[in-house]
Order: C-alpha cells, then sequence, then structure tokens
C-alpha cells in the first residue's frame, strides 16, 4: 500500500494554469493584472446566516427531517443579535402526483417556513429523492431568514453561493435581491470545485499566481468570467488575511460594491481558522446537527414506531447496520 502511495504522481507546480470553465459564461484568462487590493472597514451591522439538516427516519416512501436555521447580527465585531430554529419535516412520496408532501412542525415558534409544502418529484435531484427534501427546504429557509433580518442590516453574508440550485428556490432569493435597496448580499462559499481548462483547481490557481508576483492579502481577483447567468452579482476569489493558507469563492450582488467585503476582514483573524470570517463560524457551529444530535433523536422516534413503519426503514438502512460492524 504505502509503496503504491509513493509512487502516484503529484502535479507538479504548473507553468500555465488554463481558463476557468464556468458554463455558459466567457472565461478571462489568469492574470496577475485581476488582483485589487481589499481594504478593511470596521464599522456597519452585518449579518450572518446559515442552516443546517440531518435525517432521522428514511424510508423509499417517507423521510423525517431536522432542519435548523441560524442568524446572527455583529455591530463593531461583537454579536448584538442572534436566533436558532429547528423544524421537523415529515416527508411523503405521493406516486399518484409525483410529488412529495412536507408537514413543517416549528419547534420554535419562528414563523419562518409554511406548515405544509408540496414539492414535484421533478424539483429534487434524482440522486436525492425524498432523502434531499431535508437540504431542499433548508435551503428556502435560508433566503427567508435572509429577507426577514435584511432591513437590520448594512451587509448580509449567506454561507454558500448565491446560486439557485432548484426552481422552487428561486422566488425566495428573487424577494431578497428585489428588496436589496442600498444593502450589500455577500454569497461566501467553505469549497469550490471550478477547474481550468487544464485540470486544476480555480482557487488554488489563483493562489498560487498571487504567490509567485508577490500579491500580499487582503484582497480579492475579478474578473474570472462574463457573463455569468446562474448567480446574481458577480463572483470573486477573496483572501481576506496574509497568513491564511486558504482562498474562497465568494459573490457579491450589487457586484459593484465588492469592496464592501472589506468589512469581513476584521472578522478574518481568528485563530481556529484564520481567514475565515468568525462570523461564519458561528454561524456554522449554531446551525449544525450533528450525526450525535439526530441519533438520538432517531432513537426516540424508533422506540415509538410500529412494527410496519420498522419493516419500511430496514429497505435502506441495512448498508448502515453492516457499517457498525467493528
Amino acid at each position: 500500500m504505502l509503496d503504491i502511495l509513493s509512487r502516484i504522481s503529484i502535479r507538479n507546480v504548473p507553468h500555465e494554469y488554463g481558463k476557468p470553465i464556468l458554463k455558459g459564461a466567457i472565461s478571462v484568462p489568469l492574470s496577475s493584472n485581476n488582483f485589487h487590493s481589499l481594504r478593511a472597514i470596521r464599522d456597519g451591522k452585518i449579518g450572518f446566516v446559515d442552516g443546517g439538516n440531518n435525517i432521522i427516519f428514511l424510508s423509499p416512501g417517507q423521510a423525517v427531517h431536522l432542519v435548523r436555521l441560524y442568524y446572527s447580527i455583529f455591530d463593531n465585531g461583537k454579536k448584538a443579535e442572534h436566533g436558532r430554529y429547528t423544524f421537523i419535516l415529515n416527508s411523503f412520496f405521493k406516486p399518484s402526483d409525483e410529488s412529495f408532501s412536507v408537514e413543517i412542525y416549528d419547534v420554535d415558534s419562528s414563523n419562518l417556513l409554511p406548515e405544509r409544502m408540496e414539492i414535484n418529484e421533478s424539483d429534487i435531484d434524482e440522486r436525492e429523492k425524498i432523502k434531499g427534501i431535508g437540504a431542499y427546504i433548508r435551503r428556502i429557509g435560508e433566503w427567508l431568514l435572509l429577507e426577514r433580518i435584511l432591513k437590520k442590516c448594512e451587509i448580509l453574508v449567506k454561507d454558500g453561493s448565491l446560486q439557485t440550485g432548484e426552481k422552487y428556490e428561486a422566488p425566495f432569493a428573487e424577494r431578497v435581491f428585489n428588496n436589496v435597496e442600498d444593502k450589500v448580499i455577500i454569497g461566501f462559499s467553505k469549497t469550490c470545485s471550478i477547474v481550468t481548462e487544464r485540470g486544476y483547481s480555480l482557487l488554488a490557481s489563483v493562489h498560487h499566481l498571487s504567490k509567485t508576483h508577490g500579491i500580499e492579502a487582503p484582497w480579492y481577483y475579478h474578473p474570472i468570467a462574463k457573463n455569468i447567468t446562474t448567480i446574481k452579482g458577480d463572483m470573486f476569489v477573496v483572501k481576506l488575511h496574509p497568513y491564511a493558507d486558504y482562498v474562497f469563492r465568494v459573490e457579491v450582488y450589487p457586484q459593484e460594491k465588492i469592496e464592501k467585503v472589506g468589512r469581513l476582514i476584521p472578522m478574518a483573524n481568528d485563530p481556529v481558522f484564520i481567514g475565515y470570517p468568525y462570523g461564519l463560524i458561528d454561524a456554522d457551529v449554531n446551525a449544525r446537527i450533528t450525526d450525535e444530535e439526530a441519533k438520538m433523536y432517531k432513537n426516540l422516534l424508533y422506540n415509538s414506531a410500529d412494527d410496519f413503519t420498522r419493516m419500511q426503514a430496514n429497505a435502506l438502512n441495512a448498508h448502515d447496520i453492516i457499517s457498525e460492524v467493528k
């Protein structure tokens, strides 16, 4: 095993990165001329929104999900306000009209999500089916939470992309974008799978280019491509701290307010993750539904289930049982 691993070729330093690959957009060749300095901004209220989900019951025709939504508002570096809301989703597949009926139980009486939703089967990724309902409704909830706190902040930061992956999600996002007025919406992604024409990571290529040319952070890189139609605003690569090992994909709406990303610079010096805004670290921790927490609720649910309900779950859970064998 070690001998094989030692022989696997690790790519050498590239002499040419290749242009980014973005479907439907006009890629711009990578250039050191596309780096721009980013200045720290310390005033103004900034809000963060994130969500988490996990599954506590799964069968081919029914699933029960936990969804948690969290927001925080920081003022002058201190958390001034926050809220955390948990929901239980009971989803059923209706073969007659190829749709999912979702009952939504609002644990914390937030009045954020409706009590019931009907979702077409075609709206859910074929690979996910009923298992994907939790993530689907979580994304909708994140937009609704952004809308709720929109007027309280000058800048709002959403964990992840501003792209709306599902068509049912788009109207909720549009409600936020249509009411932005003088606000700024930032999508800050932990990861990015975009590659260049030579198969290199876009983020790694931009980061390496900055080091090759001695460009010191904080900076943003732009343009990556022209006529990007899959997102609102525009896409940037951002590095917030000179000692950070990470750069990030960031989207800004409206795009001409990219300098507002500088509001994240004073929040990017947490030793837990240098270069990543601690407002998003806080949001991630508080929105998270761990497997341990989900297992506790799963056991409560199974203990009260009848034999037939357990038989339905057994249609999909044999792999999980075997995986627990030591």
